[in-house]
């Protein structure tokens, strides 16, 4: 019925056109203003009512419609949630705690009392190197100490009751500081021909054997390993210096043993590497399994921004006009089921992750949004929503 009434208005206004032509002419060339303004408001209006029509028609046609196309769209629902951004960075996993153990003494390794593999306390002996006859002069520098003790004793009481010369007393003390010193200086030497373990560890390595002749700084003589206490290091752009503190949340992740640790970063340098405008960075990494070794690849994810009350989106249906304005499709109901109408809002971004981005302006909670098929909609159009 509609369609009839429509068909009908338009053909009589194109005979009113018809048979008022002439008449429009007479009233131009004759300068009849006022009644050209009446006929325009008639043509006005009898547009404005086809045009009102022509959309309850098409309205009517789309909800009767049972084979009527639309675009098929998912939604995206907007909620307050927690918005976190990561930087990556590549890392090197080390330890403090391992050490090649040189040798301080020049002669021939003796024995090593420790395998490869074995734990060792800190304080532990480990090796001992030949003292070439050291052991007997610090003995008959002990006897020396103690002789030179006792005399300067006895020298000491003489003088303190005021027997003997004052040459006597001094020399007698003097040979009693040199010869405790000397005992010290051979004790320290006798020392260095024992090797004991600096911190709790495991051998790693036992690199010289049993007889070979050792030199004082240069010959390595085993390497102790303790992996207890591992560190992630890396070297950050000095773009995120003001965002990177001790405290700040990070992840480690190991791609080759497929772990993951949540950390923070202990230790941030204050020097800024003049080549590569980078500084240093340190996350402690917990080896409860031992399965970390040292200088294993790993990456780390630090966190510069957060938020717990953001709106975010994903990144992806985001779009951008010919102005450089980002926008999404907001999608309100329909009369008919299932079927909603698109809306363009423009809006603006905040931080970025990796899949998402936070909006600051644009859009409010319980907004729904196009998902799946926002690069296939168009402003005010009639979509299909899919689950």
């Amino acid at each position: 019925m509609n369609k009839i009434y429509t068909l009908l208005l338009i053909i009589i206004i194109s005979a009113c056109n018809s048979s008022r032509n002439t008449s429009i002419e007479s009233l131009i060339e004759s300068g009849d203003i006022e009644e050209l303004k009446k006929r325009k408001k008639e043509y006005v209006d009898a547009m404005n009512t086809m045009t009102v029509e022509l959309n309850e028609i098409n309205k009517g046609i789309s909800f009767l419609d049972e084979n009527e196309r639309l675009t098929l769209v998912s939604k995206y629902e907007i909620k307050q949630t927690n918005f976190n951004t990561y930087i990556e960075a590549q890392a090197n996993l080390k330890t403090r705690k391992n050490v090649l153990i040189l040798s301080e003494f020049q002669g021939t390794l003796e024995k090593v009392f420790v395998s490869e593999g074995q734990e060792v306390k800190k304080g532990q002996l480990l090796a001992e190197i030949n003292d070439s006859g050291l052991n007997e002069q610090y003995e008959q520098m002990v006897i020396q100490s103690e002789f030179t003790k006792e005399n300067f004793e006895r020298t000491q009481r003489l003088w303190d009751n005021n027997i003997g010369s004052e040459i006597q007393f001094l020399k007698s003390k003097t040979d009693y500081e040199a010869s405790k010193k000397m005992v010290a200086q051979m004790k320290d030497r006798l020392s260095k021909t024992k090797i004991y373990a600096p911190f709790d560890g495991k051998i790693d390595e036992i690199i010289s054997n049993v007889g070979s002749n050792l030199i004082p700084g240069v010959s390595q003589i085993l390497r102790l390993v303790n992996l207890d206490i591992i560190y992630a290091e890396s070297f950050v752009s000095e773009k995120y210096i003001s965002f990177i503190t001790e405290g700040t949340e990070a992840i480690v992740q190991i791609p080759l043993l497929n772990m993951e640790y949540k950390s923070s970063v202990n230790q941030t340098g204050n020097f800024i590497n003049p080549n590569s405008r980078t500084f240093r960075i340190e996350v402690p990494v917990e080896n409860f399994d031992n399965r970390i070794k040292q200088n294993l690849d790993a990456k780390i994810k630090i966190n510069i921004y957060k938020k717990d009350d953001a709106i975010v989106i994903p990144l992806r249906i985001v779009r951008e006009d010919a102005l450089g304005k980002n926008f999404v499709y907001v999608m309100s109901k329909d009369n008919k089921e299932g079927v909603y109408l698109t809306s363009k809002k423009f809006i603006t971004l905040g931080n970025k992750s990796e899949d998402d981005v936070e909006v600051t302006q644009g859009l409010n909670i319980g907004d729904i949004v196009v998902l799946e098929g926002a690069y296939s909609v168009e402003d005010s159009q009639r979509v299909k929503l899919i689950d």
